[in-house]
């Protein structure tokens, strides 16, 4: 078999096979010889007919199940003997097979960029300094506090704003009874509006136990359109009438939450978000210094390896979304309507894998076993022990060796770089994760919640 390697592209080669015609000869007969036996020629019982008379009725049939054995037969070979790695399944252009004549097909294949990473060493860029100051400890014991917050009955005095009520109610639309206006034990949170718009405003100055009437009208822009622009009433009985107490900030809160006091509590607080915030401010730094790095060091992408990226992120915010109670098809069509964003976004997480992969190859970067095992071991005991048996896959090994090898090369490159101090950007929220910085966001549709 003989073969040439043309190059198409920075990512695609075309290899031109020759098969010779001894092969081709060989391989035609034995499938004259599967034809005569299985097929049905009048006048002859199955089998019996001559090759001849099978060649004739059936030699274009033979000439392409011939031309596919062999295609079939040597194109691992071929694949094999790239001095490159493929990636993706190749695009055939096939031959035709005839006897006496070699068999000549060509294979298209994509594959990774040759990639030589240069001015990588000293990379310069701006992050703001790490801070944690007492408005950031102050909201997070406020976060505790509403964690803590209880629910208390209310008896003294009427409904006011920021008061929870639970009320029945039954419903008229345009003065005629509508059971689907009516309410059993609703819970109303005065001034949140969840109710359409003047609804919890009339509950104002009610008690428990007293009757009443609410007048309004749905918003014209109204999401279930037939109740869109109309009048409505409801009679409403005051059940509950209930608020929300917090606890104050002292010793006995701190002692609540395990803390000696509130200045032991305030200093956890202050150590766990200066943790975070360096965690943040580290991958702030990979971010940025990836971005110049991907600037000085351009290359093409394969195609399939951005299919493959855009296919699973998609796969992903579908995912997330649903699990926030949008249905799928709602969710794929917020994903069609987003398509360039992640696919910038794809592109960007192929990116940063190819150059930190390319620049571990050329450093010479690698993950033995015993790291391996290490990290697998880490793992297990964050996660449980499912993620042991995750692990007995070679795969999975595998590619998490990769992942080690990318963090490996990464931590070289942002060792050789130029931190400075800047100032935060107006709106700038620092990555929550290595494939975030590695990649623009998509943007999100928000829905605007309705009374």
């Amino acid at each position: 078999m003989k073969t040439s390697v043309e190059t198409l592209s920075e990512v695609e080669v075309k290899v031109d096979v020759e098969i010779p015609a001894t092969d081709v000869d060989r391989e035609y007969q034995k499938q004259l010889g599967h034809f005569g036996k299985r097929a049905r020629v009048k006048g002859f019982r199955p089998g019996k007919a001559p090759r001849s008379l099978i060649e004739k009725t059936y030699g274009p049939s033979i000439s392409a199940e011939t031309a596919r054995a062999l295609i079939s037969g040597s194109l691992k070979d071929v694949i094999d003997g790239l001095e490159r790695k493929a990636i993706g399944e190749p695009a055939i252009e096939p031959g035709v097979a005839r006897q006496g004549e070699p068999l000549k097909y060509a294979v298209r294949v994509q594959v990774k960029p040759q990639i030589e990473i240069h001015s990588w060493e000293g990379i310069e860029v701006a992050v703001p300094p790490l801070a944690v100051g007492d408005a950031a400890i102050d909201a997070e014991i406020e976060k505790k506090r509403d964690a803590h917050k209880e629910r208390v009955p209310v008896e003294d005095r009427a409904i006011d704003t920021g008061d929870i009520v639970v009320a029945d109610f039954e419903g008229y639309l345009d003065g005629e009874r509508d059971l689907r206006l009516d309410g059993t034990d609703l819970e109303i949170r005065i001034g949140a509006g969840n109710m359409i718009p003047g609804f919890e405003d009339q509950l104002i100055g009610a008690k428990v136990g007293d009757a009443v009437t609410v007048e309004t009208a749905f918003p014209d822009d109204y999401h279930h359109q037939p109740l869109a622009g109309k009048p409505g009433r409801w009679e409403v009985q005051v059940k509950q009438h209930f608020v929300e107490e917090v606890p104050e900030v002292d010793d006995d809160f701190a002692g609540d939450l395990g803390f000696d006091d509130v200045a032991a509590l305030r200093e956890d607080i202050r150590a766990k978000i200066a943790a975070d915030a360096e965690k943040a401010r580290t991958q702030s730094i990979e971010r940025k210094v990836m971005e110049v790095l991907l600037e000085r060091n351009q290359f093409m992408v394969p195609p399939v390896m951005l299919r493959a990226a855009l296919e699973e992120r998609a796969r992903n915010v579908v995912r997330m979304m649903q699990m926030r109670g949008i249905d799928q098809k709602t969710a794929i069509e917020l994903v069609n309507q987003n398509v360039k964003d992640l696919q910038a976004a794809a592109e960007g997480t192929v990116r940063w894998q190819l150059a930190l992969e390319a620049f571990a190859n050329q450093q010479a970067i690698d993950v033995d076993d015993d790291d391996l095992s290490a990290e697998i071991v880490e793992r297990i005991e964050r996660h449980g022990e499912s993620v042991a048996r995750l692990y007995e896959n070679p795969d999975l090994r595998e590619t998490l060796r990769m992942e080690l090898i990318e963090r490996r090369a990464l931590e070289r490159i942002v060792a050789k770089a130029r931190v400075v101090d800047a100032q935060p950007e107006d709106g700038e929220t620092p990555p929550t994760d290595d494939a975030a910085a590695a990649r623009p966001a998509a943007k999100k549709k928000s829905k605007k919640k309705e009374g």
